[in-house]
């Protein structure tokens, strides 16, 4: 019998109560449209052979997932194939109710992502939250009751706002912790590399996520080591057969475009990439040419060499691109 392939799953919901200056992924507010939006999902996610695949994880993204009502997610998952592994959500403090909660127990989501952004007042103004703190944290407190592995995202660098960190009774309920630098109009990065005090449990795995022993982001570690994946809905992207191929942004009428095979040397310059935003590093098999400028890169202690890989510091870490560049 022919063995299973590993295969991880995305679903897009792009619809908002209000759209965040911020954030550059497909979304909108026509929250009307929600059920003919999941009609054409659900026609997508069946037309898919999921037959020869063993799916590893679900995530559920957005946009705001926690706008759908336990129908309208219990129609989601009827379509989805089974999964005994990670299985996400986001939400929003503001759209996120104990009977949610429920319903993402009975369809098998285990873990949730909050999108609390900061633990400010005036900076959830600023970014244009419809949440407050206090709403922040009992939307945690809530979420800790029916979830062992409980993450949430903040904003950093946020030009005369200072990063706040999580409460202590905060930390002791979550995770896993995503931290962003502020992106603004789809171009600007405002990144003042301002520094981020978590307590030690807290390991940095990857450039912007931190987690407990054990509650990395399954998912996302599948795209930042080159597994597969399949993306539904507008804007999803997804990795598959070594090609690379994303839906439109038309929220009621996406198609599938822009397929690309990947060739050997898009694929190791993506191995670079993603090596260095790991702790776990670039494997020095894919750097063979590149020891002296190796060499210097240590010399500047921006690269730490292991007798296998090659791993960026925390100086490193701040200039990612121009590793990359160096390393290529």
């Amino acid at each position: 019998m022919k063995p299973l392939k590993p295969l991880s799953v995305y679903v897009h919901i792009p619809f908002c109560e209000k759209r965040c200056g911020y954030c550059d992924f497909v979304s909108c507010t026509q929250t009307q449209d929600i059920d003919q939006y999941l009609q054409r999902l659900c026609a997508e996610i069946r037309a898919f052979n999921f037959h020869d695949y063993e799916i590893k994880t679900i995530y559920i993204g957005g946009g705001t997932p926690s706008l759908l009502s336990p129908e309208q997610l219990k129609m989601l998952f009827n379509c989805l194939p089974q999964c005994h592994g990670e299985v996400t959500i986001e939400a929003n403090p503001n759209s996120f109710t104990a009977d949610k909660c429920a319903a993402y127990r009975r369809v098998g989501i285990n873990r949730l992502s909050l999108g609390v952004q900061s633990f400010d007042s005036n900076t959830l103004r600023v970014l244009g939250r419809l949440h407050g703190v206090k709403q922040a944290i009992n939307a945690i407190k809530l979420a800790h009751e029916y979830f062992d592995n409980l993450s949430i995202d903040l904003i950093k660098d946020i030009p005369n706002h200072a990063f706040v960190t999580p409460p202590d009774a905060v930390l002791n309920m979550i995770q896993h912790i995503s931290i962003y630098s502020l992106t603004k109009n789809d171009e600007c990065v405002l990144d003042t590399d301002e520094p981020v005090n978590l307590p030690s449990e807290f390991e940095r795995y990857e450039v912007s996520n931190y987690a407990r022993k054990g509650y990395e982001s399954r998912h996302n570690m599948v795209y930042w080591t080159g597994g597969e994946y399949i993306g539904f809905g507008a804007g999803a992207h997804s990795l598959l057969n070594n090609q690379r191929f994303c839906n439109s942004s038309e929220i009621l009428n996406y198609k599938q475009q822009d397929i690309q095979t990947r060739t050997q040397e898009s694929i190791r310059h993506e191995k670079i990439m993603l090596g260095l935003r790991l702790r776990s590093g670039i494997a020095l098999d894919l750097l063979k040419g590149k020891e002296e400028i190796l060499n210097l890169l240590v010399e500047h202690g921006l690269i730490k060499l292991t007798t296998t890989h090659a791993i960026a510091t925390e100086a490193g870490l701040k200039v990612l691109n121009q590793l990359w560049l160096k390393l290529v």
